[in-house]
Parts: structure tokens; sequence; C-alpha cells
């Protein structure tokens, strides 16, 4: 292939790292962004666990387990990886793909 320019493969990475970046900025700018965050995230985590292992003891300690090491130690990347499983389970990044290259398709021919 003889292209010139920005490859779109190139031109979709950086989107999709932009879009990565959306909840790490917002939630350093506003604390209750963040605090809302990790409230949704605790959720999710113990719901995910209890689908898994049913109601019972074991799911709470899972639970404290995965909420501590997820939502508060690596809260940026767990909140990064939400946003895009959640824009992924409406099919929006497909629209983000098409956006991309179809506004972009100047700059990588």
């Amino acid at each position: 292939m003889n292209q010139r320019g920005i490859p779109m493969v190139l031109l979709l990475l950086l989107g999709f790292l932009a879009l990565a970046l959306v909840p790490v900025v917002l939630s350093l700018a506003f604390w209750q962004v963040k605090l809302v965050m990790q409230l949704i995230l605790v959720f999710v985590v113990f719901t995910t666990v209890r689908s898994y292992l049913g109601d019972g003891p074991l799911t709470i300690v899972f639970s404290a387990i995965l909420i501590y090491i997820l939502v508060f130690k690596w809260f940026f990347i767990t909140s990064s990886v939400w946003v895009f499983s959640f824009l992924m389970g409406f099919g929006f990044l497909s629209v983000i793909v098409w956006g991309i290259g179809t506004r972009l398709r100047e700059y990588t021919t």
C-alpha cells in the first residue's frame, strides 16, 4: 500500500486513547465525578461478583477485595476500562470509528 499521511489505524488508536483519558481528566478536575464514578464501580463489582458466586459470605469477601483493588487502588485504569465497556455495550464505539473515518479521510490518503 502506497499511502501518504497518517494511517487510519493510528488515528483510531489516538481517538480511543483520547476517549480513555476523559474519565481520568474529569475525575481529576472534579472530586464529585470521582465520587460518583467510584460509587458506580462499587455497585458494578458487587453485582458482578454476586451474579457469579450467589449470595453468601464468600461474595462479600471477594467483593471487598476486588473493590479495594479495582476502585480505590487502580481507579483510573478501572474507570477507563469501564467507560470503554459501557460504550461498547451501547454500540457507541462504532459511531466513533465511523466519525473518525469519514471526517479525517483526507489526512489518510
